[in-house]
């Protein structure tokens, strides 16, 4: 190959090379620029979302009290995947044994119970430790979702007919 047939292969190749690295540099520009503030980044609800707007320090709290849990939780919440199972099992059983689904859903139903009771205790006794304002953050969190902010909920109204 001779000088003159490698220029038009050195300028494509430059050119490629400068295409490159000013995509991945636009990218990460892109990237960094438009990153959404941490808050945004959290689309959690229920314990998680209240986690997030508690401090640092009661939130170390509340997952101590959590983990400390979570042996007594976790055959709860193995009977209720259990149940699960039975129920997808039931389901897709050629025949329906209606009285086998009612007691796997039943199953499910109490496991998810008790779970929940274990997690409402455990909030209890954290919330027994918290000054009033981080009470109301955790209740913000909690049950204050999509209703409006210190107002009753908005019922549907039934339809009118003129």
């Amino acid at each position: 190959m001779t000088v003159r047939s490698l220029k038009p292969w050195l300028f494509v190749s430059v050119l490629l090379n400068v295409f490159l690295i000013g995509g991945v540099g636009g990218g990460l520009y892109h990237w960094l620029a438009s990153s959404p503030p941490a808050e945004a980044v959290v689309n959690q609800h229920g314990l998680r979302q209240a986690m997030f707007k508690l401090p640092a320090e009661r939130r170390r709290e509340l997952r101590q009290l959590l983990r400390h849990n979570r042996d007594d939780s976790q055959p709860l919440i193995m009977a209720g995947r259990e149940a699960r199972l039975g129920v997808i099992k039931q389901l897709e059983a050629p025949t329906l044994d209606r009285e086998a689904l009612v007691a796997e859903l039943a199953k499910a139903r109490e496991a998810d119970v008790a779970l929940r009771a274990l997690v409402d205790s455990t909030l209890a006794q954290f919330a027994g430790n918290l000054p009033q304002d981080e009470r109301q953050k955790l209740v913000e969190a909690l049950y204050l979702r999509g209703e409006a902010r210190g107002k009753a909920p908005v019922r549907d109204k039934p339809l009118q007919t003129p």
